[in-house]
């Protein structure tokens, strides 16, 4: 149910309904989901660290709870073409697998044929090479796409140490407002201290002047005035210090839970972010942007290179044709991915490795839409909750949860 739909329903404007988010995939527990519910559990604030009954923390929470929201449904997009992708592909490699002999014979000659072009290619002399075959091909199966990739993966880098730097900066501002906290009770400690200091140096003065009148008949009326104005300046001393401390101390825990309610904001980002930029390192087996940069560039240099021979060419264009004529009779998404690696049709461990390199995806971008998924689920119930333990303040909440949906 739609936490907009939720909070009208709480409000007697609908009906119940069971309108559930269906994110096509199961729920079924998966690799590391205990490590992941973990890191939820570690980073959104926790409720009882606010005071729900604050207007601008009741909000700022709220908001914060939106944003999370946001997000994971923003990244859960991407991650669901992706998983599609994968699926698609791991089905054609099981449709390849399961062909009757005679027909992937047939696959099988046109791939070797292709090889064997590409083996006679092999053999002229040219220049030193840089790359690999199989970054070659990778490359060459994307090239359309590596441009626009690099950009991609080089922003991603570039943004998630953005929000480590900022990690790095809300822990330091979070460290320093503890210790000034510390300082503010310690002062306000000493001031209490020093008013029962004041009040027995008082009493004990009132003692021994009153001892002065009784024994020896002094006129101590003087006296006592003075320690009365004394104690006076005393008193309003340390009452000024006590509560100039509590402010402070008060002022410090609010910019305390801001700077938590920031740091866990910001986790949920860098969790994402790193998530994403792992599953393209598994993707394009890569280590970093600059190493996928550099086989970019050699790739273009040995294309360049391989320009010298255009009959080459011409007979790997029409040997790649015929495999793909070939393979246009099956129920394939991708033919590309056979044409341009013939090993999976001459190999079978090249078929059996790049059947779990696909499951290894798929389950890499499963256990990131499971994470966005939980996330999302978090924050709507956390959201659901408050309207349950808190009607009055559900117009409140309904207003800023619908101002995000409509801006979704």
């Amino acid at each position: 149910m739609r936490i907009f739909d939720f909070i009208l329903e709480k409000l007697g404007f609908l009906d119940d309904d069971d309108d559930e988010l269906d994110f096509g995939i199961g729920m079924q527990p998966v690799e590391d989901a205990e490590e992941i519910t973990e890191v939820l559990k570690r980073a959104p604030i926790k409720r009882a660290d606010i005071n729900i009954l604050d207007y601008r923390e009741r909000e700022l929470y709220i908001r914060d709870k939106c944003e999370q929201m946001k997000a994971a449904a923003d990244d859960m997009e991407g991650q669901k073409s992706e998983y599609e992708r994968v699926t698609q592909q791991l089905a054609d490699v099981d449709e390849i697998c399961n062909l009757p002999l005679d027909r992937f014979s047939e696959l099988e000659r046109l791939a070797k044929r292709i090889e064997k072009i590409e083996e006679d290619d092999k053999q002229y002399v040219r220049p030193l090479s840089k790359i690999t075959e199989a970054q070659y091909r990778d490359m060459e199966r994307l090239e359309d796409d590596i441009p626009d990739i690099l950009k991609k993966l080089k922003k991603e880098e570039e943004y998630q140490m953005t929000v480590k730097r900022d990690l790095n900066l809300l822990e330091g501002e979070k460290g320093a407002l503890a210790y000034q906290r510390k300082e503010e009770k310690e002062k306000a400690a000493n001031a209490k201290a020093l008013l029962f200091i004041c009040f027995f140096v008082s009493a004990l003065a009132m003692a021994l002047l009153f001892a002065l009148q009784v024994t020896l008949k002094f006129d101590v009326k003087i006296g006592y005035y003075i320690v009365l104005a004394l104690l006076a300046m005393a008193m309003t001393g340390v009452f000024v210090s006590y509560r100039n401390a509590q402010e402070a101390q008060l002022s410090a825990e609010k910019k305390i839970n801001r700077a938590i309610n920031l740091q866990n904001s910001v986790k949920i980002k860098y969790v994402n972010a790193t998530n994403l930029i792992d599953f393209y390192y598994s993707k394009y087996k890569v280590n970093n942007s600059y190493e996928l940069s550099y086989m970019w560039e050699k790739y273009l240099e040995e294309k360049k290179a391989r320009h010298h021979s255009e009959e080459v060419a011409e007979k790997l264009e029409k040997a790649r044709r015929e495999l793909g004529n070939e393979l246009r009779n099956y129920r394939l998404n991708d033919p590309a991915m056979f044409i341009y690696q013939t090993e999976l049709l001459t190999d079978d461990d090249a078929m059996r490795d790049m059947r779990r390199g696909l499951i290894i995806q798929r389950k890499k971008i499963k256990k990131g839409l499971d994470f966005n998924s939980l996330s999302l689920e978090l924050s709507k119930n956390e959201i659901e909750n408050i309207v349950r333990e808190y009607p009055k303040f559900s117009g409140e909440i309904l207003a800023i949860v619908s101002e995000y949906e409509e801006n979704s």
